[in-house]
């Protein structure tokens, strides 16, 4: 049973790094990449207050949709060598990479669902630097990695674990965090004045 929690952490890890390298990194880089289209995703997200329509329409008639859903796809295919020896561990692969999808679709969809229940990456698409904030689901590889960039144009949560708890534990979380990742803690609240003082400026950090 303890595989299943495990799972949606490394799911949250995956999601962290393959949206950091293989949607940012690698197409900045190599502008033939299928995974191209996710920048012209960004586009549409900052032109429209975050909303994209294309996560209403087919994966057969949006491009982007259609990379998303069939590299998620083959994720899952690839997490299933796991199932034999380690089921639940696979279990909770499968769920993170399915609430990925759920999660993400609505969000840009409904762009106040966003700004209030992953506050994490409505701030990756609508603030002065959208190099940061890498998770979706939530926000737990940005904190560990130092990644997390909070912002003013969304209700930013108030635990690194992006869920709602009673203040008298969400108390300890919070000092423990910041006692256990001093330096990641350190760069997020560097790199969050910074991004403040850009938004006032009208900074904007060009996308790679």
């Amino acid at each position: 049973m303890l595989g299943f929690p495990v799972g949606v952490f490394v799911a949250n890890g995956l999601e962290w790094y393959f949206h950091k390298v293989w949607l940012h990194e690698f197409p900045s880089q190599y502008r033939n990449s299928p995974f191209f289209t996710h920048i012209a995703h960004h586009k549409r997200a900052r032109l429209n207050g975050f909303h994209d329509e294309g996560y209403a329409e087919s994966m057969l008639k949006n491009a982007e949709i259609y990379n998303e859903k069939t590299a998620l796809i083959g994720l899952a295919g690839a997490a299933t060598i796991f199932l034999p020896v380690a089921p639940f561990f696979t279990a909770g692969l499968y769920y993170g990479l399915w609430n990925y999808w759920r999660v993400h679709a609505q969000s840009h969809l409904d762009p106040e669902y966003a700004k209030k229940r992953i506050p994490w990456h409505y701030d990756h698409h609508m603030t002065s630097n959208q190099n940061a904030n890498w998770c979706v689901t939530r926000p737990w590889f940005d904190y560990i990695m130092g990644t997390r960039v909070t912002t003013e144009v969304s209700k930013t949560e108030t635990n690194p674990l992006g869920i709602k708890l009673p203040k008298w534990v969400e108390k300890p979380i919070n000092s423990a965090a910041r006692r256990l990742l001093a330096k990641s803690f350190a760069k997020i609240d560097l790199n969050s004045r910074q991004d403040q003082s850009n938004l006032r400026e009208g900074i904007e950090v060009s996308l790679t």
